[in-house]
Parts: C-alpha cells; structure tokens; sequence
C-alpha cells in the first residue's frame, strides 16, 4: 500500500506535538541534543559493522532505505527549484562526511572517531566570521573550552595517530559546511518545506553512496552488468546487517537529519557546532560500555570541559538569528527617523536665523 502524503506529514508533525510548547529556542535546542544522542550510538554500529561487512556497500544499503523512507515529498519537492537546490547541495556535503567518516573507521577508534569530529566547532565559526555574521564572547569561549575538551580526550586514548584520523578530520569538516549551509536554507526556505528538503537531500546521498560503492567494487559492477540475474543469485538477503542497516538508515540518518533541519531554524549554527561536542562524550561512554573502548584520567576531564561548554552555550548563548536582525532592521530605523528630526530642526534654525538677518539688514527709515 502507497503512503499517502498527508498521512506522512502527519506523522512527523505529531512527533514535534510531543514537544512541551516552549519558545522557539528552547525547543530548537532540546532537538540537537536528541540529534546528538542519536548520532553518538551510530559510532558503535558502525565501527562494530564494518568488521565484517564492507564500510562502502553498507553506506549503499543504509542511505538507500534512508532515501526510501522520505520518497513520498520527492515528487512535490521537484516542483520547486530551490528546495532542489538545497537538497542538492547539502546532500553532497553529507554525502562526502559519511563516506570519509567510513573511510576513517576503518583503521580509527570509534572513540577516537567521535573526538575527532568535533573540529565542526571551529569550522563552522569561520565560515560565520567570513559570511559576515557576529559571533558572541561567549560562544567564542565555549569553542575554546570544547576544543581544550576534545584535545584532552584525544590524549586520554590509547590509539597512535593514523591514516583514518586525516579521513575523520576530513569528514568533520565537511559535516560543519553542510550544517552552516543548512542554517542558511533551513532559514531562506519555508517552515513546511523541511520533509520536503530532507527527500531530495537523501536521495543525493543515497545516489553518491550507491556510485562510491560501484567505483569501490568496479569487478562486482562489471559482474552485475553482465549478469544481473547470475550476480543476485549470489546474494544471499538473510546475511546482510539489517539490523544495523535500518537503526542507522532510519534513526540516525533520517531522524537526525530531519531534527537537524527543524532545530537550525531558531538555533544558529555555531552554537549547534559546540552542542555537537556533546557527541563524542556519549560515543566513547557507548564505546567504553559495547566495544571495552577505554579512557585516561586526562580524558574524564576533557569530557567534563565539553559538557561543561555545551552548557554554557545553551544557557547564555545568544538569542536566534532572525531576532536579531530584526533588532538591526529596527535600530537602524531609529537611527534614520533621529537623523531626519535633527535635520529637519538644523534646517528651521537656519530658516529663522536667514528671516533674522534679513530684517535686521532693513533699512530703518522704511
């Protein structure tokens, strides 16, 4: 049976009705911190997974399902131009951090995967700084603490630097474009269209995961080609990882995307770059309970700054990006109406002080 569209837009608009009403903010910063937790399990699927099945094919698998599952908005998103755009745009960039974060698993720690990923707290402040957005002390400080954070959990592993960490360093920063741009489209597109973007974006990443697994495995894409039918009857479904395929397709793809799109809306994405330092605290907590991962004292330490500077942020952050220009917009029409009033008297004044000069130039006997 087809799932009509009102019945899946339904659906997820009933998830945020869970929501308490709370301000915009408030509820932009909660769905991070649910994203986080989400994407903080993923790091121990996919570590545990990849020890036996291939990081590339599953990437195929995992974004096809994720695609899939948002297919119903396609055919209205195509419609519009500048949803295309977008889901476009920051399909590729997600596309490019998954599959260099898969790379980078496979010889990383996924603790140590985890840490290095949160290098999006410095490359999405400068993206801001250089697009011309301000950024408050305050969040300037709680990246610096995060970062001091992050380098203490790195020093706390037990792993030597290897070839994965440059794959991981690479995927963190194109996961902090990919959430600086979100931001920008989340906040130029309306409110509506978020299921909408999501549908093009996963399928971007499902087409790029689908072609990087063919140019992996250019034998088994000559095979296929040549004998589709002979090829699948060596394809055995029940062995795939469909557990590990779904929970990561459907929870920590979709959701967490979607979560992302909805929260960048009132919550800008620098602070949502420290809140996601969040993430390798929970992922070597998972680590250290499912893999025997384990910490030094200098780690502790580095996970309590990193919580410590997420909170900060969340409490004295700075209010959401609209208001803010909102109070330009209305600053600078103050500032123009006080211009026009004092101009306005500067010329009455000289309009009297001229009538002034003229009557006392007469001559007396007239």
């Amino acid at each position: 049976m087809i799932i009509k569209k009102p019945q899946a837009a339904g659906f997820f608009q009933a998830l945020l009705g869970l929501l308490p009403k709370w301000t915009p903010r408030i509820r932009g910063l909660v769905l991070l911190n649910l994203l986080v937790l989400l994407v903080a399990t993923n790091w121990v699927v996919l570590r545990d997974t990849e020890t036996f099945f291939d990081a590339f094919d599953f990437a195929a698998l995992r974004f096809t399902i994720a695609a899939a599952a948002f297919s119903p908005f396609l055919s209205k998103a195509v419609k519009n131009p500048k949803i295309v755009q977008a889901g476009v745009e920051l399909g590729a960039w997600s596309a490019l951090g998954y599959l260099t974060q898969a790379q980078g698993l496979l010889t990383s720690d996924a603790s140590r995967a985890s840490f290095i990923s949160t290098f999006t707290v410095l490359v999405v402040p400068l993206l801001s700084g250089l697009s011309g957005k301000g950024i408050r002390r305050t969040t300037i400080i709680s990246g610096l603490v995060a970062l001091v954070g992050v380098g203490l959990l790195e020093s706390g592993g037990s792993a030597s630097f290897d070839t994965g960490d440059l794959w991981n360093f690479a995927s963190a920063i194109a996961f902090g474009i990919q959430v600086f741009r979100t931001e920008h489209h989340s906040r130029q597109l309306p409110q509506k269209s978020s299921l909408q973007l999501m549908s093009v974006l996963l399928l971007t990443i499902a087409a790029i995961s689908v072609g990087a697994a063919g140019f992996k495995h250019p034998a088994d894409v000559a095979a296929f080609a040549g004998n589709p039918g002979q090829y699948l009857s060596h394809v055995h479904p029940a062995t795939l990882p469909w557990k590990q395929i779904l929970y990561t397709g459907l929870l920590s793809t979709d959701v967490a995307l979607w979560l992302e799109v909805i929260a960048l809306q009132d919550v800008s994405s620098v602070e949502a770059a420290i809140i996601y330092t969040l993430e390798p605290v929970l992922g070597a907590a998972f680590a250290y309970l499912l893999l025997g991962e384990r910490w030094g004292p200098a780690g502790w330490c580095g996970a309590a700054l990193i919580v410590l500077s997420s909170l900060a942020t969340q409490i004295w952050g700075s209010p959401d990006a609209p208001l803010s220009e909102q109070k330009i917009v209305e600053t600078a029409k103050q500032a123009t109406a006080g211009t026009s009033s004092q101009v306005s008297k500067a010329a009455q004044s000289l309009s009297n002080t001229v009538q002034s000069c003229s009557g006392s130039d007469r001559d007396p006997s007239q």
